[in-house]
């Protein structure tokens, strides 16, 4: 296939906006229930980003020719492998510890080797969900066992 990146951008902005589109059958959550955030909020700020990096996805791949090699799939099931650990990790450590391990492992697996990049990323991120949903949403996550069993001492 010669434009591998191109297809699997459209494929994903179609996605997209079915996903969209089905956030429009959510029903409304009673204002005590909602924590300030519609119910629309998360899933339409996660397929909107989604959308934007699979524009940038389609314009990477038009006119460049693919490299044909045989990590794709090892780099395949090892995202798999670290997105399924992030509910029991995320269980454990609590949501913002594990995105901080996610945006260092995600990059590694994929081939970065930028270090500086990836620890900003796993500094950044974290910090930056925390203003955007606790402090600026009222929206909070989950802390997780050890840092509970930290609190408690």
């Amino acid at each position: 296939m010669k434009h591998h990146d191109t297809i699997t951008g459209l494929a994903l902005l179609a996605l997209c906006a079915i996903a969209y589109w089905l956030t429009t059958g959510f029903s409304e959550v009673p204002a005590m229930l909602s924590q300030n955030v519609p119910p629309t909020f998360f899933p339409r700020l996660v397929i909107s980003i989604m959308a934007t990096l699979s524009v940038v996805l389609v314009a990477a791949g038009i006119g460049r020719e693919p490299e044909i090699t045989g990590r794709s799939s090892t780099t395949f099931w090892r995202t798999v492998a670290i997105i399924a650990s992030t509910g029991i990790l995320a269980s454990i450590l609590g949501t913002l510890l594990t995105l901080g391990i996610v945006a260092i492992a995600l990059p590694i697996a994929w081939g970065e080797r930028r270090y500086s990049f990836i620890g900003i990323l796993a500094v950044c991120l974290p910090i930056s969900i925390y203003l955007i949903f606790t402090l600026g949403l009222n929206v909070y996550f989950p802390a997780g066992q050890i840092v509970g069993l930290l609190l408690e001492n």
